[in-house]
């Protein structure tokens, strides 16, 4: 029979903690703390997003201390401000040096919960004024002499027309006429219509009628002192002579002969700086080469050197 008094003892020990080593149950214990710390996040995210303004608002002020403008607390979203004043720092000590205290958050809670409300740009106008002065004085001089200039172009145009339809000799050759008006320049384009013909054709002589018209306008031109120019148009006929005399002949034998009745109607001859001739070269109806109004004749005032 054994002795149980001479019995060895054996003594077995448990570690209530750890339990089996990791097939224990600790782990369990801190992943449920991640979990609610998770789900603590997201209920916080949810309620910053479906939150309006107001209540964002209340929120960051439960978070900052604040006061009201009398001293006091207050719940009111409307009249809560910081609780520090701009530049004093957390236990109201005065700043020193040159630190600059950050201050966001500080004048609108709401700006560290909203990023709507930190990403908007200010809202400001900008407003232009015109300036009375040009930018540029020469800009300025030259927009002053083209308004002169386009002025000028117009009341020599206004004289023409006033003089040949006041006169009844020659109020039924208006249609004879073309005034031509651009900015540096003012052409009167005397030119042939259907019923009417300013030079016999193949002919470089001035007619009777034509000659009156001619010296209306140059009575007009006289009074002024822009240099001119005169060009001289036919149409696409042909001479079927041998002689050489061709629409370039031609064209500028009218040319010349209009020049000599602008003379005789007081034009200074200076004042003439080309007469030329482009037979049919230069048509107005390209449609028609044969029109009667290529058949013309061009008087161009120019008020600007080109």
């Amino acid at each position: 029979m054994t002795n149980k008094k001479n019995a060895i003892i054996v003594i077995k020990r448990y570690d209530e903690e750890g339990g089996h080593a990791h097939h224990g149950g600790g782990w369990k214990v801190a992943y449920a703390d991640f979990m609610t710390a998770m789900m603590a996040f997201f209920l916080l995210l949810w309620i910053l997003a479906a939150s309006d303004e107001e209540k964002l608002r209340g929120l960051a002020n439960y978070f900052t201390p604040t006061l009201s403008d009398n001293g006091t607390s207050s719940d009111a979203a409307s009249d809560l401000r910081p609780l520090a004043a701009p530049g004093i720092l957390t236990g109201a000590q005065d700043v020193t040096g040159s630190v600059k205290v950050p201050s966001f958050g500080r004048d609108n809670p709401m700006m560290v919960f909203d990023s709507r409300l930190r990403d908007n740009p200010p809202e400001f106008v900008v407003e232009y004024l015109d300036s009375e002065e040009p930018s540029n004085p020469e800009d300025a001089a030259a927009e002053k002499a083209a308004d002169l200039r386009r002025l000028e172009i117009d009341q020599m145009a206004d004289e023409i027309a006033e003089r040949i339809n006041s006169d009844a000799a020659l109020s039924d050759l208006a249609r004879n006429v073309r005034l031509e008006k651009s900015n540096g320049a003012l052409t009167v384009q005397v030119l042939d219509q259907d019923e009417r013909s300013l030079f016999a054709s193949g002919s470089a002589e001035v007619s009777a009628k034509t000659r009156e018209l001619l010296l209306a306008i140059g009575d007009v031109i006289a009074a002024q002192s822009q240099p001119v120019e005169i060009v001289g148009h036919t149409d696409a006929a042909t001479y079927g002579s041998d002689n050489g005399y061709t629409n370039w002949e031609l064209s500028a034998d009218r040319a010349n002969a209009t020049r000599r009745t602008l003379i005789a109607a007081g034009i200074a001859p200076a004042r003439f700086m080309r007469i030329s001739g482009v037979a049919d070269t230069q048509p107005i109806d390209t449609a028609d080469l044969f029109a009667p109004e290529n058949r013309r004749i061009s008087i161009r005032l120019v008020f600007q050197a080109d």
